[in-house]
């Protein structure tokens, strides 16, 4: 991995090559007021030794032109399959990532979705907007804890790790299924076995190869009946069509979905009235002060990599 060595004179250049849609101007230049201490802030798009990115802005082969000058590449966000690693690799561009910025935020969403959907609030709330009060068919309504149930975690990353913590914490008994392994106190098992015996299931996987359209219908065909599923993931690991018409079978108990194959998702206007269903606009990881974590950690990798130490995050 590629560490600092700046430009031969002078400070290493910093230049933002993307922004995300929430990220004001007033944010942005309270960033690089807070960055010039460390480098030498440039205008966005400008030639620089280092640039920051967003989960919109891929860095590949494309960019290959522009790339001259730059040693290092640090993405917003916590996923980076927006970063062709081979390509900096062969380049010597080290790549590095903010992991812990939305990490919490996303593991409070996906835990609301999930108790969302055990505790069958839409159903309760489709009848409070209709005028009726419910509490004497609550038997009907499969209301569920997460204390005793099992939970199926897919993906025990730096969020998926977080997540199987609150819901051991909660009193869940954890399934996990990750390639590289699971946690202590999280039962390893398959992907079939996680979606036969979870009463709820949490997708953090990153996108990779062999991520994408990891859930479909093969695995909502087998799932536990009334299973609740929750993506704040990535959207191409779930197929959200074939998670709708599980949802209207009835094979599944609640849907929550964050993010989406397309973005903005065109079936969303199409949804119709599902009270069992809840779909946010990749909303998940946003709260107010985020840009001042993502701020945090740009200094923290800054910093390392202006020093020659390991970043704090890498990627490559």
């Amino acid at each position: 991995m590629a560490t600092g060595a700046g430009r031969a004179a002078g400070r290493p250049r910093l230049s933002r090559w993307g922004r995300s849609p929430y990220e004001t101007d007033v944010q942005l230049a309270a960033e690089r007021a807070a960055l010039a201490d460390l480098v030498e802030v440039v205008e966005p798009g400008a030639p620089a030794e280092i640039i920051v990115v967003t989960s919109k802005d891929p860095v590949g082969e494309a960019l290959r032109p522009r790339l001259g000058p730059v040693r290092l590449v640090l993405t917003t966000t916590s996923g980076f399959e927006h970063l062709d690693l081979e390509l900096l690799r062969s380049l010597g561009i080290a790549a590095g990532r903010c992991p812990q910025a939305r990490r919490d935020a996303v593991v409070e969403s996906a835990l609301a979705l999930l108790l969302d959907g055990l505790r069958a609030h839409g159903p309760l709330r489709a009848e409070a907007e209709a005028g009726r009060w419910a509490r004497g068919g609550l038997h009907q309504m499969g209301m569920r804890r997460v204390t005793g149930a099992e939970i199926g975690v897919v993906g025990l990353g730096v969020i998926g790790r977080r997540m199987a913590e609150v819901l051991t914490a909660l009193g869940a008994r954890v399934l996990g299924h990750d390639p590289l392994g699971v946690p202590a106190g999280v039962e390893e098992v398959s992907l079939p076995e996680m979606f036969a015996r979870a009463q709820a299931v949490s997708l953090h996987c990153r996108l990779e190869g062999g991520s994408t359209g990891l859930v479909g219908r093969a695995e909502l065909d087998h799932a536990r009946p009334g299973l609740v599923l929750v993506n704040t993931a990535r959207g191409d690991v779930l197929d959200v069509e074939a998670a709708l018409a599980a949802l209207d079978a009835g094979r599944l108990g609640a849907l929550g979905v964050d993010v989406f194959p397309t973005e903005p998702w065109p079936g969303m206007a199409a949804v119709g009235d599902r009270p069992r269903l809840c779909l946010l606009p990749h909303a998940a990881g946003y709260y107010d002060g985020l840009s001042d974590a993502i701020l945090d950690e740009l200094r923290g990798a800054i910093s390392a990599w202006c020093a020659g130490l390991p970043l704090p995050a890498p990627v490559c």
